[in-house]
């Protein structure tokens, strides 16, 4: 395996290698009352879906899962012509969920990915059934991005709102990395 220093990854933006291929993204926001969903927001305040900057311009791309529709596993970004089928995501003390429907709440995971050579980041996120990964990683909106956080006091590291959309030989994922 061909050893690699994150600051050229972000810097070249794409890997050419069979590893992986990163996009940058960004995690933006949309308040709900543009948006035209019934049951489900009214039940959750804040509920909104997460639309990806960073990509080709004009083109609508979402956080949703790389399986089907509603499953556990890996997140990852995906085109999604209309908004009304992206998934929707809220932050509640400083974990982020996805409504899956009116009675079934599922987690948004980070899992630490240091000790698997194949993966090109060391953060993956997940979608799963109960929290799992990193206990002390907190979600938090600053202004129109998505941080999170990792570590309470001093020490604390963050991502800056930026999340990589990169293909393994596993497949498509969302991964990300911490600043100090």
């Amino acid at each position: 395996m061909i050893p690699y220093k994150l600051p050229l990854l972000i810097t070249l933006g794409i890997v050419t290698n069979i590893i992986a291929s990163l996009a940058l993204v960004q995690a933006h926001p949309t308040w709900q009352s543009f948006n035209s969903r019934s049951s489900i927001d009214s039940l959750i305040t804040g509920s909104t879906f997460l639309l990806a900057g960073g990509l080709e311009y004009g083109i609508p791309y979402y956080l949703t899962t790389s399986g089907a529709r509603d499953s556990t596993g890996n997140m990852t970004i995906s085109f999604i012509p209309r908004r009304d089928d992206a998934l929707l995501f809220f932050v509640n003390n400083g974990q982020l969920f996805h409504n899956k429907n009116e009675s079934y709440i599922l987690h948004v995971n980070v899992l630490n990915t240091t000790s698997d050579t194949d993966e090109p980041l060391p953060y993956k996120l997940a979608l799963g059934r109960q929290r799992d990964g990193l206990r002390d990683a907190m979600w938090r909106w600053w202004g129109t991005f998505l941080h999170l956080g990792l570590g309470l006091g001093h020490g604390q590291r963050a991502n800056r709102g930026l999340y990589y959309k990169c293909v393994t030989k596993h497949g498509e994922g969302v991964y990300t990395s911490f600043e100090p």
